[in-house]
């Protein structure tokens, strides 16, 4: 930082000086000037001439030769005393201006870059090593937090500053100043940044813990996060909550399966995935729960036929219109559990808005990747291609037999 605000020091006053020298340089010479000085010595000197030829040829007496070379003497003195050899002299025409520009120049040339530059970027960038460095040579949560909350007292442009300090608070179950914590986030944070959306999602989850439900404060939370960024892990986790809190099992099933791709591979992704087996265990108990259609389905092993052990096995469930080969809807199951019971609702579809009510019948088949993987290859089991319809009311249960071997 300091190397940085030496160069530009160096650049302004660089530039200053570009200024201050044309005020200092001599002026150059007149070239006119010299030209009219130099024509009346030469006109002196012929007239000279003139003059001692005319004395040489007796044409004048002596009296009168000095009395007109004196007169040529008095003239000479007088033109050159009115245009003056010129000589060198410094430039202080506009000396004042050019003075008051040197002087403008770093200071305008300062304002304008904390204007429009990214004077706040390289701030915070400065601020955030600050942070990374406290970070890292801290070795308790308590000395993190002190070491943060002075930090942050002397450099406040620091929104990454104030969200670690927003979770270490949360972590020591400090909810209500890590509430506070993560709004100072907010206030440095650029505006309409990725960045942000996480911040609103997380501040959200902290407004709920400290609230316990879904209070407006949060509700607006989660509404800035999701405009932000409809991905968002912390808002979708949020939206889930409430469905699941309100018994729209389908509907949180959607919104965490929304977030699973983005919640990486720790605890979060963990608690997402039991999110969604707790709300599908309770559409298989309870069907009605559901909100919208869904299909009761019993998928089984005929008689005789058995699955090899693998770990790789995976049983798929599909649901296609007819003449499609892109499913609408799929469930991925564990084949060694078979035979089984599944619920076939709008949270298995695999493209969003898609609903089990939209479609008067479908296509439904069975398919035991030996492979784990969708497309259908030598080895695995299938069963026939059952067509249902739809109802909005009572569907019956659909029976699937697995009873082939692709050759």
């Amino acid at each position: 930082m300091t190397e940085l605000w030496a160069a530009i020091a160096l650049l302004l006053c660089l530039t200053s000086g570009f200024v201050l020298w044309a005020w200092w340089r001599p002026l150059p010479v007149s070239s006119s000037a010299n030209n009219r000085h130099e024509a009346i010595v030469a006109l002196y000197r012929v007239k000279q001439i003139e003059l001692d030829e005319e004395l040489a040829s007796a044409q004048i007496n002596r009296s009168d030769y000095d009395q007109r070379l004196a007169e040529m003497q008095r003239t000479l003195l007088l033109e050159t005393s009115d245009s003056p050899a010129p000589v060198s002299s410094p430039n202080h025409a506009g000396g004042l201006l050019l003075l008051f520009i040197a002087l403008v120049i770093p200071v305008a040339g300062l304002l304008t870059y904390i204007q429009l530059g990214s004077y706040g970027g390289l701030e915070q960038s400065v601020n955030l090593q600050n942070t990374r460095s406290i970070a890292a040579s801290s070795t308790s949560l308590p000395t993190l937090v002190s070491s943060l909350e002075d930090e942050l007292k002397n450099r406040p442009n620091n929104p990454e500053g104030w969200y670690l300090l927003a979770n270490s608070y949360m972590q020591a179950e400090q909810t209500a100043m890590g509430i506070a914590a993560f709004e100072q986030a907010l206030n440095y944070v650029q505006a309409g940044s990725r960045q942000q959306a996480a911040l609103l999602g997380q501040y959200a989850q902290a407004l709920f813990f400290n609230e316990g439900e879904f209070s407006q404060r949060v509700n607006e939370a989660i509404a800035a996060a999701m405009a932000q960024d409809p991905k968002d892990v912390s808002a979708l986790s949020l939206l889930g909550i409430q469905a699941f809190e309100s018994e729209n099992y389908d509907a949180a099933i959607q919104f965490w399966q929304r977030a699973l791709p983005r919640a990486g591979e720790g605890q979060g992704k963990a608690s997402l995935q039991a999110g969604i087996n707790s709300a599908q265990q309770m559409l298989n108990e309870d069907p009605s729960m559901g909100l919208g259609v869904s299909l009761p389905i019993e998928v089984s092993l005929a008689n005789g036929l058995s699955i090899p052990e693998s770990s790789q096995a995976v049983l798929f469930v599909y649901a296609r219109q007819a003449n499609q080969g892109m499913p609408l809807f799929a469930i991925k199951l564990n084949p060694s559990n078979l035979p089984l019971d599944v619920l076939l609702t709008d949270a298995m579809a695999l493209q969003q808005g898609t609903r089990l009510a939209n479609y008067k019948t479908l296509n439904l088949s069975a398919h035991v990747a030996m492979a784990g993987l969708a497309g259908q290859k030598s080895g695995d089991f299938i069963s026939q291609t059952l067509t249902v319809t739809i109802a909005t009311e009572g569907t019956e249960k659909v029976y699937l037999t697995i009873d082939q071997i692709l050759k």
